[in-house]
C-alpha cells in the first residue's frame, strides 16, 4: 500500500491530468459537448432552453460551416425556431440548409418544412407551392411526396372547405 502522502500525490496528478485535458479542448470540441448537454435535457417544456439550445445550434453552424454536425444542427435550430414562433427565422435556416448543403440527408426534410412553413406558420401561398413543387421536383418518391400533392391541392383552402371535400369525396 502506497503511502497517504503519494496517494494524494497520485489523486493531485490525476485530477490535474483531467483538468489539463479538459482545458486543452478545442472551441470546437467544448460546443459539442455544450450541445450535447443541453440535448439531454428536456427542453420541450421550457422556451428559454429551446431558444439557448436553437442558439447553440446556429452558433456552431456559423463558427464550424464545414463540420458533419451542422446541417442537422441547423435544421434542429430551424425545428426549435418554428416552436418557438420564430417563423421567419425558420425559413432562414431552412434556406440555408438546402442552398449550402443540398445534397445532405436533411435537405429533402428542410425543402419540404420550408414548404410547411411558408403555408402554416406565415400563410405566403406562393412561397408554399414554389417549395412543395421544388419538393416534388427533387424528392418524387420522397416519404412525403404525397404529403406535397396534397398540400398543393388544397392551398389556400380553409379546413372547413378541406373537410367538405373529404366528405364529398366519401360518398
Amino acid at each position: 500500500m502506497l503511502p497517504l502522502s503519494k496517494t494524494f500525490q497520485n489523486i493531485f496528478l490525476i485530477s490535474a491530468s483531467i483538468f489539463i485535458l479538459a482545458a486543452c479542448q478545442s472551441p470546437k470540441e467544448k460546443s459539442l459537448k455544450t450541445i450535447e448537454q443541453m440535448e439531454s435535457n428536456d427542453s420541450a417544456f421550457s422556451n428559454e432552453l429551446m431558444q439557448q439550445l436553437k442558439t447553440a445550434y446556429t452558433d456552431f453552424a456559423t463558427a464550424y460551416p464545414d463540420d458533419e454536425h451542422t446541417p442537422g444542427f441547423i435544421f434542429k435550430a430551424a425545428q426549435r425556431a418554428i416552436v418557438l414562433q420564430q417563423a421567419n427565422e425558420a425559413v432562414e435556416l431552412l434556406l440555408q440548409l438546402i442552398t449550402k448543403y443540398p445534397a445532405n440527408e436533411f435537405a429533402e426534410d428542410a425543402t419540404f418544412l420550408l414548404a410547411f412553413t411558408y403555408e402554416n406558420n406565415l400563410n405566403d401561398l406562393s412561397n408554399a407551392r414554389l417549395y412543395y413543387e421544388k419538393f416534388l421536383k427533387e424528392y418524387p418518391k420522397g416519404e412525403l411526396a404525397e404529403e406535397a400533392k396534397l398540400s398543393i391541392e388544397n392551398l389556400g383552402k380553409s379546413a372547413e372547405e378541406f373537410l367538405e371535400q373529404i366528405e364529398s369525396t366519401k360518398e
